[in-house]
């Protein structure tokens, strides 16, 4: 059976995580995995996805896309680079 989303806008999940919280959580795990600490970090990566669900919840709907522009990860179209915090003439 093939569980089919409500609204079309609904992102997409795993079990009841969406999936930008399924990468919060295994990312967490494969460095636990290489460090040798693996139940520790799991439950690092399952507290951060809580937080990461929380923030989301209560923030607008692009909140991570400003996130990761405004700390350089991703650059915009038409938007100047994230470093620049003043704009002359």
């Amino acid at each position: 059976m093939v569980m089919i989303n409500r609204n079309i806008d609904d992102p997409m999940t795993f079990f009841f995580w969406e999936v930008d919280e399924i990468v919060v959580i295994a990312a967490t795990i494969f460095i636990g995995i290489i460090i040798n600490m693996l139940f520790a970090l799991g439950i690092v990566g399952i507290v951060c996805a809580y937080i990461l669900r929380k923030i989301k919840k209560n923030s607008s709907e692009g909140v991570m896309i400003h996130f990761l522009y405004w700390h350089g990860f991703i650059p915009l179209r038409n938007c100047p680079k994230s470093y620049i915090r003043e704009l002359s003439e």
